[in-house]
């Protein structure tokens, strides 16, 4: 495991590092390079995170300092403060920044002989999140306590001689201590080169000589600069000499993110990094600020995201007690567990600059892997790495991560490769040329798509055989290697190649003894990330392979070959057409299956894999009524409590039905309906462009119908571990389990006809179950559920014999999802109710029986007083930062709802006094008299002067049909004036088949924009970075 996260391995000589280590490694060489004594507190997940260099040094018999390492509790501190009683020696404290509080009482109380250099690594665990982050807010804290200064470097580039002053003001400064605080986890587990070069040892007793007696802190520093030839100071500015904008920075992958983004920027834009919080001189910030600043944006760190923060107040004060008047500041705030990237630097720093772009782009090759954390292949991004950096001229960066939730654990590194002179920050990849899949079912957890580029490749390895398939149909990688059409839609979209490993007609040959994957891999690897020939990938393999040296070069280059003759296959256009025409008749029907909402990012919960102790799960049991009263009657005895849907991890609320309306006609096929709830004392918030999620019910009859075919006791109580902790059961009724939590009349997977083999004692029956989850009853299944659409209930009652009894039938059902449906109203308009405009999903099958979707229909036949379960789900639709910018919406059906919220939004805006931009809405309908949705409401928002312009495009109303996409070009020269020249933004809502016409329409509004001014521009790059910029917002489905 130590490989597949470091693949050089710890540094051997502290004071001669190799080229490629760990930020962390080359600090822990000044403190072994310049203390002779040192404790170090154990981290959780990775007790040695924070010392594993230091401790492998210490190891060796030559060395002379005290090390002793020691766990994180109460009063920690006194063993350190015991040892050097007496002394004046320098002492070395590691901890991690959640630990610092500890130390506080200790130290405030003890007389010190002693000066001790606190080296931190801020470091945090979320635990409602089950995340890591880097909690900079604590130690800071707990230094104001402790009255020691705090050094962070801005940058990977210099944590060694950031590490050096912080122990020169440890040694001679007045407070007898120091911090040097850091990025704990990305400066633990990043590989990067190392490009400082320190004489460290001569330092300290040469700064000895040329400091004053009683130093200061500014003398320090200024003799420790111009004895290294260093340049370090508080602030460090970057940027535009004349910035009007300049954001203050804090942390050090924080600072070194901002000052990237504005590289060669030519806006006034600047950044000024804090690399001493403490003590924060007010008068050196002044004089960092370019005179033509004329807004400060700090950029702060809260552990709950809301509270002001003390760098702010900092800010704030030295501009006050400094004089300098006229310039605003602002406060951007984020949480120790934000996800840092270019992208989201891009976005906030676009938040507050209107019309910000990135000026230029590194020029790094970037590449993600995945796999599951068990793996016999995990250490594939290693090997890669290790040869990557084999290549003259290049230089390298390496982040490993562990996800121990997602896919019962998941690793990713993240890998880049650039151009030896180049400076990499090295964060979260926004976006990758190539990424490598080692376990399939990781997309149905990870947003992998997302992650790659437009035109990009995603390798997967199956470990269903791909052999004597039909490679041109869809089927064979959907119902075969079991992928989910979603990804192939996804990766289709933005055109990335895929390609498949089928790692059963790879094998494993003897020779290769267990690496024959890995080899096949490693060459698929370079195959399509630069495009090697065979011969070239063997090389490659052959110089990654260390131990493994031994294979006969003949054995690797024929094994690799064959690979890529027989067991490397890129899925065909062929396929995709078939996947996606699949995709579109689902569609149609109203049944097709996506992967919204998961997530992008890996969320980093640990630094270590899963436990391989695995431990029963858990089975669902029944129990009697008297059984359950008993516990009831009992609670504080048997631990009973009652809560809110407790099978659902969401905040959930319970709302009242105060409005529900049809707004279509009755003699109308299209059922719409608009509704509203009554929130009032539930302390429920949402913002705009937010989704309500509504856990709805089964119909109570049709339940107790299916109940009574099964001979199931409705009343019969049944207990389900809960999914969050499996020590906690969660009780209810047979009925209350089907109406709330089972979607039996939902459609089942293919899973659920494997799991009723089993159960049949009809032969037939059991022959004709088997058969259905074979290739051979691959069109009768998908009959059974695309034609059919077959229920579970449908299932159990066409295979009688297949009787799986409560306990097990609750387990094969899947649960009741929630569904979720754009808010169509403005809390600051409609402070105690919340709208939607929903459609009833119906169709009628096969048999004549006219169905619905579970949810719509469920919310549709609600009566005025009737509670339900509902949530809040964020969204990435916003509005402009200013309300001055324009509007540009486009929607069709309900797509209008989130539509509403926005214009009552603009109505709020121009109520509190602001000056608003313009508002377009574009809309479409087959009909006026029967779907001009919120019509009305319309009309009496343009009276108003709120709405602009409303273009409506009803495609059946004449003779020639008319689509919305004909209203935008009607008023191409007012968008072209809104959507560029005010720095618009457009929103697309509703079903996805009008996309391409509309993002041609707005294609066409750029190129008026550029025939204008005379320029070319690539229309396609440029709706791409309307949608990074948050400008192209489109909430399809």
């Amino acid at each position: 495991m130590s490989y597949a996260i470091n693949p050089f391995g710890l540094p051997t000589d502290p004071k001669r590092l190799p080229p490629f280590t760990t930020p962390a490694s080359a600090i822990s060489s000044v403190l072994y390079n310049n203390l002779k004594t040192i404790f170090s507190y154990k981290t959780f997940s990775d007790a040695d995170l924070l010392d594993a260099s230091l401790k492998k040094w210490i190891g060796k018999a030559s060395n002379d300092v005290f090390f002793q390492e020691l766990d994180v509790r109460s009063g920690a501190g006194l063993s350190p403060l015991g040892f050097t009683q007496d002394t004046n020696e320098t002492v070395g404290i590691i901890t991690p920044g959640y630990s610092l509080p500890y130390f506080v009482g200790a130290f405030q109380s003890a007389h010190r002989t002693a000066k001790f250099l606190f080296n931190v690594g801020a470091l945090s665990y979320d635990e409602s999140s089950s995340s890591i982050g880097n909690d900079y807010v604590t130690p800071l804290n707990a230094s104001r306590q402790l009255g020691f200064p705090v050094v962070t470097p801005v940058s990977s580039n210099e944590v060694q001689i950031v590490a050096l002053l912080a122990t020169a003001l440890a040694h001679y400064g007045p407070a007898g201590g120091a911090l040097n605080l850091f990025d704990g986890v990305n400066y633990s587990r990043t590989i990067s080169q190392i490009r400082e070069q320190l004489g460290q040892e001569e330092i300290l007793p040469k700064l000895a000589k040329v400091l004053p007696s009683n130093p200061s802190f500014n003398e320090i520093l200024n003799c420790f600069n111009d004895l290294t030839g260093s340049k370090l100071q508080n602030f460090e500015y970057s940027g535009s000499k004349d910035a009007e904008t300049v954001f203050v920075t804090y942390g050090s992958l924080e600072s070194q993110l901002f000052d990237d983004a504005l590289n060669s920027n030519d806006q006034k834009i600047g950044r000024l990094a804090v690399r001493v919080p403490l003590p924060f001189n007010a008068e050196k910030f002044v004089t960092q600020l370019p005179k033509t600043t004329k807004k400060i944006v700090v950029i702060s760190q809260s552990l709950d995201g809301t509270s002001p923060t003390i760098l702010k107040s900092h800010v704030a004060a030295s501009l006050f007690y400094q004089a300098r008047r006229g310039v605003s500041v602002s406060e951007y705030i984020y949480q120790p567990t934000f996800i840092w990237s270019p992208y989201a630097v891009d976005q906030i720093i676009g938040s507050f600059v209107l019309g910000f772009q990135r000026r230029e782009q590194f020029s790094a090759d970037r590449f993600l892997y995945w796999a599951g954390d068990k793996s016999s292949n995990i250490d594939l991004a290693s090997r890669l790495v290790h040869a990557l950096s084999l290549v003259d001229g290049q230089t390298i960066s390496f982040r490993s991560k562990f996800d121990n939730v997602t896919n019962a654990g998941v690793f990713q590194a993240q890998f880049t490769t650039a151009s030896k002179s180049e400076i990499m920050t090295v964060s979260n990849l926004d976006s990758v040329q190539l990424a490598f899949v080692e376990n399939i079912a990781i997309i149905d957890g990870l947003d992998v798509v997302a992650t790659v580029d437009n035109n990009g490749t995603i390798i997967l390895i199956s470990r269903k055989s791909l052999k004597d398939q039909d490679l041109t149909k869809g089927e064979t990688y959907v119902k075969t290697l079991g992928i989910n059409e979603a990804f192939f839609r996804a990766a289709h979209a933005k055109n990335i190649k895929v390609v498949i490993i089928d790692a059963a007609s790879v094998g494993d040959k003897e020779e290769t003894k267990g690496r024959t994957l890995s080899f096949v891999s490693q060459a698929t690897f370079w195959k399509y990330a630069y495009g090697f020939e065979t011969a070239e990938s063997v090389r490659r393999v052959w110089a990654s392979a260390g131990s493994d040296t031994e294979l006969l070069a003949s054995v690797l280059s024929d094994t690799i070959s064959n690979a890529f003759d027989e067991s490397i296959k890129e899925v065909p256009t062929e396929a995709f057409e078939d996947i996606i025409k699949d995709s579109k008749e689902q569609r149609e029907r109203g049944s097709i299956d996506g992967n919204e909402g998961l997530p992008i990012f890996v969320t980093e919960t640990s630094f270590t894999p899963n436990s391989t102790t695995i431990e029963d799960a858990p089975i669902v049991e029944s129990n009697s009524v008297s059984e359950i009263a008993k516990q009831l009657s009992f609670r504080e005895a048997y631990g009973v409590k009652a809560d809110l849907r407790p099978d659902q991890s969401t905040k959930n609320y319970v709302v009242r039905v105060k409005e529900n309306k049809r707004v279509t006609p009755e003699d109308y096929d299209r059922y719409i309906f608009h509704i509203e709830f009554d929130i009032s004392g539930t302390g429920m918030t949402y913002d705009i462009g937010e989704a309500l999620g509504v856990h709805g019910r089964n119909d109570e009859t049709l339940v107790k119908e299916f109940l009574g075919y099964y001979g199931l006791n409705a009343n019969e109580i049944i207990h389900v571990p809960s999914k969050d902790n499996t020590n906690v059961w969660e009780s209810r009724t047979v009925l209350q389990a089907f109406i709330e939590n089972l979607d039996i009349f939902g459609k089942p997977p293919k899973r659920f006809y494997e799991s009723l083999i089993k159960y049949a004692t009809d032969a037939d029956e059991k022959r004709q179950l088997a058969e259905l989850v074979t290739a051979v009853g691959a069109v009768a299944l998908k009959n059974f559920q695309e034609v059919e659409f077959y229920t579970y209930a449908d299932i159990l009652k066409l295979f009688p014999s297949a009787r799986p009894k409560l306990v097990e039938l609750v387990e094969l059902i899947a649960p009741l999802k929630r569904r979720e449906y754009s808010i169509a109203s403005s809390q600051k308009v409609h402070p105690n109710e919340i709208h939607l405009l929903i459609v009833v999903v119906d169709w009628t099958d096969n048999k004549g029986r006219k169905r619905f979707g579970q949810a719509s229909k469920y919310l549709a036949d609600l009566p005025v007083g009737s509670e339900l379960v509902v949530s809040v789900k964020p969204s990435v639709m916003k509005l402009p930062p200013m309300p001055q910018q324009p509007v540009i919406m486009s929607g069709l059906g309900t797509g209008l709802a989130p539509f509403k919220a926005i214009v009552e939004e603009k109505y709020w805006q121009k109520q509190q006094g602001y000056d608003i931009g313009e508002v377009y809405l574009f809309l479409g309908s087959r009909h006026k008299r029967q779907e001009y949705l919120y019509g009305e409401i319309w009309e009496a928002y343009k009276d108003a002067g709120i709405i602009t312009h409303i273009g409506a495009a009803f495609s059946r109303d004449q003779p020639k049909k008319i689509y919305i996409q004909d209203r935008i070009l009607e008023s191409l020269k007012d968008l072209k004036t809104a959507m560029i020249d005010k720095v618009g933004s457009f929103y697309l809502c509703g079903p996805t088949w009008p996309v391409p016409d509309i993002t041609n329409s707005l294609q066409k509004i750029i190129d008026a924009d550029a025939q204008e001014r005379g320029v070319k521009v690539d229309l396609g790059a440029a709706i791409e970075n309307l949608k990074e910029d948050s400008r192209y917002i489109l909430e399809v489905y």
